[in-house]
């Protein structure tokens, strides 16, 4: 059991490495092909870990304590500066232009999803992550025992998010719930590969995953028509190519990750980056961005690296006290607890 823990811990850390990446580097085209996969692979992940719950109103609360309170927790929190902002120029020059930027935010902030943005701009993930474990849940419960129902279901999911590519991506939907059409093909292909694992251990697939994005590599450099896939914009590209792009670097970063816990000090740092995964997830942008506005510290290698290990290191805090875990974690039990649980649960 600690052996699968350790390997998946693993898998998170590289997932959220890409993550933080692809922040850093935005303006660089590397991180175009980054986007093309670490996020469907974080709702893969998921998927993978993903057990059946029957008590619906059980496995709501379960997830509502473990990803929406700490999304609560660290949007007052990164929100406080800018609120004490308005509240002090309305207390002082009691403008009405301040009221209505602060009335403004506040309804920007508790609508969440795609408006946000700079610091806040990776909450979207985890409220979608909420509403397709939710959803995901009643339809595997309901039919799981028709499994080619199920596919035909997730088939219109993903046919649904395409049209919602097309038609509606100029519509900014509440939490992001729009991208639960994209993130359920994933999230579902994640839980199929965990009943049956030995479709990871094929050489061959990862060979031709490496083929496929290698390929989709060079006909983005040298025809230029490449694909840009952005699930927080609902932006898609091309159909069932950006499923076999996105899956290609699933499998790619899943034969790392098994590579990487082979070798002992690098397996140790990917899966403590993988335990504080979630914490890493919030904190990344607002420290890589912040380092950005000093000149000396405006190195992508530098805000990599901050954007990963202080974020970790406060995660390193956060578990030390009961209060934190519950806001900042969603964590309930006991510190004793936690050194069993070293595989953060979305």
């Amino acid at each position: 059991m600690s052996q699968r823990i350790n390997w998946i811990d693993c898998w998170k850390g590289i997932a959220i490495v890409t993550v933080v990446a692809g922040h850093v580097f935005s303006e660089l085209k590397i991180a175009k092909y980054i986007f093309w996969f670490h996020m469907p692979l974080f709702f893969f992940i998921s998927g993978y870990l993903y057990k059946e719950k029957y008590d619906y109103l059980a496995f709501f609360k379960k997830k509502f304590f473990h990803l929406i309170v700490p999304y609560i927790s660290f949007l007052i929190l990164f929100s406080l500066p800018t609120l004490a902002t308005y509240i002090q120029e309305i207390w002082q020059n009691e403008q009405s232009d301040s009221l209505y930027q602060l009335l403004s935010f506040a309804f920007q902030q508790l609508y969440g999803g795609q408006i946000l943005t700079g610091r806040f701009g990776i909450f979207w993930f985890v409220t979608c992550l909420f509403f397709t474990q939710q959803i995901y849940n009643f339809i595997y419960t309901k039919f799981c025992s028709d499994k080619w129902l199920i596919n035909i279901i997730m088939l219109n999911f993903y046919c649904l998010a395409m049209i919602d590519c097309w038609f509606f991506n100029d519509i900014n939907f509440p939490w992001n719930v729009n991208v639960v059409l994209m993130a359920l093909p994933f999230y579902w292909f994640g839980h199929i590969v965990s009943e049956k694992p030995a479709i990871f251990n094929s050489k061959k697939l990862v060979f031709t995953a490496c083929i496929v994005f290698l390929m989709q590599f060079l006909i983005d450099n040298l025809f230029l028509i490449g694909i840009s896939f952005d699930m927080k914009s609902s932006s898609y590209g091309i159909p069932i190519i950006n499923l076999l792009v996105a899956f290609s670097g699933i499998i790619i970063v899943q034969y790392l990750a098994k590579i990487v816990n082979k070798i002992k000090f690098i397996n140790s740092i990917s899966r403590q980056l993988g335990t504080a995964s979630m914490v890493i997830m919030y904190l990344h942008q607002p420290i890589q961005l912040g380092l950005q506005k000093i000149s000396f510290l405006n190195e992508g290698i530098i805000r990599l690296i901050a954007g990963l290990f202080i974020p970790y290191i406060i995660y390193k805090v956060i578990i030390n006290f009961s209060m934190t875990r519950k806001y900042f974690l969603g964590e309930y039990k006991s510190v004793s607890g936690i050194k069993l649980k070293s595989l953060s649960k979305v």
